[in-house]
């Protein structure tokens, strides 16, 4: 019964750090979701997320990305670094094809590890919808 209890315990905690771990591109996602998104047009963009998913942790980092024909270039895939450089991931990646975009979140891109990449353009998240306005309370005395 003891190792029941045990094992319990440690599946239970397994499974709290695995949902904690896909937070960070879960929240864009459902923020997406809930607002829509704006048109990704083409430039090359300094503000977007670079959600990194190895095995079950996920990871999001600043990155670069240029997007053409509403595609992301894979050769131009930076990632920022903590001196603020920054590092390109193309060479690493399984395909040089470019990557579409739905909904302000590309297409999952793996690299030669099997790792899963999404770059999500937090700035294209349409603005939250304003709600209605109350009107003031009114005495007829």
């Amino acid at each position: 019964m003891k190792k029941f209890v045990f094992l319990l315990v440690i599946v239970s905690f397994g499974i709290s750090y695995s949902a904690q771990s896909q937070d960070c591109l879960e929240k864009y996602r459902k923020a997406f979701m809930a607002r829509g998104a704006e048109e990704v047009v083409d430039s090359t963009y300094d503000d977007v997320i670079i959600s990194i998913r190895m095995g079950t942790t996920n990871e999001c980092y600043l990155g670069n990305v240029t997007v053409r024909n509403g595609k992301i270039l894979v050769d131009n895939f930076y990632i920022k670094l903590e001196d603020d450089d920054y590092d390109n991931l193309g060479p690493r990646l399984k395909t040089q094809q470019p990557v579409e975009i739905k909904d302000g979140i590309s297409q999952i891109i793996l690299d030669k590890k099997d790792n899963l990449y999404n770059v999500v353009f937090v700035s294209h998240i349409k603005p939250k919808k304003q709600g209605f306005k109350k009107a003031p309370d009114f005495d007829l005395n």
